[in-house]
């Protein structure tokens, strides 16, 4: 089936789209701490109109359909550093929010070799109807909490949780967290320091992917764009099975980051 075919069929507006499958949701809002959280590829949910996207649900919950693990940790750090947290609650296969629209994988054709069937030649109409439901509310929300944050003066910087699968195109990957910066290395940096202090943490600096892939848009969007110290970071997600695990990575990216932000006087 074609997609555009099966776009017709889901038949709803973006208007409703959103009020039957809110694209964000955002935790601690009001909280004053040191970080603005994001979490874009939260969750797998597909909304029941979309059949699944030709999908069967063990596609769709590996982690081409979201960041496995990341908004758990996301949300312990969110409660250790008293952040506000902004999530994403669709999947990244219906459209990647941390992609510029135009982008040509912001709605992937095919991910780590899976086809998928609902996102073949889209209709103008239904990358429309995508961006405006789910694109568009996840940027506003966020644009609205960091210039409230800026006018009220807390010290703010934008990071964005993320995990990654161990293996891709047959390349195992050694690093155990990724920490991603473009052009602005200010909290990168210091992160770094904390992090490669650790003889037990193998850490990658733009590992396993980079700004020029495309993967920077939020954060780019949303801190550097604003002058805020900004950073991208991604856990292994072999590494976040399971609470105890979540909680023992969040630990120690919540004190990373606490010493980090620390040292450019965000607190």
């Amino acid at each position: 089936m074609h997609a555009s075919a099966h776009s017709s069929q889901v038949g709803a507006s973006s208007e409703s789209l959103s009020r039957d499958y809110p694209a964000v949701a955002l935790e601690r809002d009001a909280a004053s701490g040191p970080l603005l959280l994001l979490c874009e590829h939260a969750s797998p949910h597909v909304p029941v109109c979309y059949a699944g996207l030709g999908l069967d649900s063990s596609e769709r919950e590996r982690h081409i359909g979201w960041d496995i693990g990341a908004l758990a940790m996301a949300r312990e750090l969110s409660e250790a550093l008293d952040s506000p947290l902004i999530y994403a609650t669709q999947s990244r296969l219906l459209m990647d929010l941390n992609r510029d629209p135009s982008a040509v994988d912001a709605i992937p054709a095919s991910s780590d070799g899976t086809t998928i069937p609902a996102n073949q030649n889209l209709s103008g109409a239904e990358l429309q109807r995508r961006r405006l439901w789910l694109y568009e509310p996840f940027h506003a929300a966020v644009d609205a909490l960091r210039a409230r944050r800026m006018a009220q003066g807390l010290a703010t910087a934008v990071v964005s949780i993320h995990s990654f699968t161990p293996q891709m195109a047959g390349f195992q990957r050694p690093w155990h967290i990724g920490v991603l910066s473009d052009t602005d290395r200010r909290l990168a940096d210091s992160l770094l320091a904390v992090l490669r202090a650790r003889p037990d943490v193998c850490v990658g600096d733009n590992q396993p992917y980079a700004p020029h892939q495309g993967v920077y848009h939020s954060v780019g969007r949303h801190g550097m764009q604003h002058g805020l110290p900004n950073v991208m970071i991604e856990v292994r997600n072999d590494l976040l099975q399971g609470d105890a695990a979540v909680k023992q990575w969040s630990q120690l990216l919540g004190h990373a980051l606490r010493l980090a932000c620390s040292e450019l006087g965000v607190r």
